[in-house]
């Protein structure tokens, strides 16, 4: 060993007298190194939520708009979800991948009690109840529409028997009638520009003419059920 490198030795030995003494704080480097690890925890922690929250927002985005983007993609509980947000948010078209679960409903609880009664039209409002049918025309209270026949009691029993299958149904159905172009059976919307619905056409397999180019559209579910986005007049 150098001469030298004995001498800082002994130097170092004997606590390098001469030379001021650093401070040392064992509590206060026990607290900088616990602040460190904290930092580094909370920085993980904030990038895993981040990167969560993300995929979470669109994991919602393609759940609610999917069916109507280019391709319809969907994802697992799409559909449910899209569900409960109608329950709280009344007024957007059913999406093209819940339409066959909604007929399917309607074509067991409403339709035959549509047929049996032979209803051209329905309307169940909180300041308003129609039923027109072969007995007559009916409303309730009779001033909530002109020329019509107060509810007697066979009355308010078809009609109670009407709002009980729609509601077993599960389908929002604002109106119901029978026209020359089918049975319609219209949903709440609040769209300035649209009426959706859907049809049923007990006598032919192709949908009526279009009326208003551009902005009228049928689309076939299946058999005679159609969905129709109508022109708002």
């Amino acid at each position: 060993m150098d001469p030298t490198d004995d001498a800082v030795v002994a130097f170092l030995r004997d606590r390098a007298p001469g030379l001021p003494t650093a401070p040392f704080d064992p509590r206060a480097v026990t607290v900088r190194a616990r602040n460190a690890v904290r930092r580094r925890q909370n920085r993980r922690l904030f990038a895993v939520v981040g990167s969560s929250a993300a995929a979470v927002m669109v994991y919602l985005g393609l759940a609610l708009a999917g069916p109507v983007l280019p391709g319809h993609p969907n994802v697992p509980g799409g559909s449910a979800l899209r569900g409960v947000v109608a329950g709280f948010a009344p007024g957007r078209p059913p999406a093209p991948d819940q339409r066959s679960a909604d007929i399917d409903r309607l074509d067991a609880y409403v339709l035959p009690l549509v047929l049996r009664l032979q209803l051209s039209y329905y309307l169940d409002e909180p300041e308003c109840d129609i039923l027109e049918y072969p007995r007559g025309h009916y409303a309730d209270p009779q001033t909530c529409s002109d020329g019509m026949t107060p509810f007697d009691a066979q009355t308010r029993a078809d009609f109670d028997e009407v709002t009980a299958a729609v509601e077993r149904a599960g389908v929002r159905i604002q109106r119901l009638g029978w026209d020359p172009d089918g049975i319609k059976f219209q949903l709440p919307d609040n769209s300035w520009q649209y009426n959706y619905e859907y049809v049923y056409l007990p006598y032919s397999d192709t949908p009526p003419a279009i009326r208003w180019p551009g902005e009228e559209q049928w689309t076939q579910i299946r058999g005679h059920w159609w969905f129709h986005r109508a022109h708002d007049d």
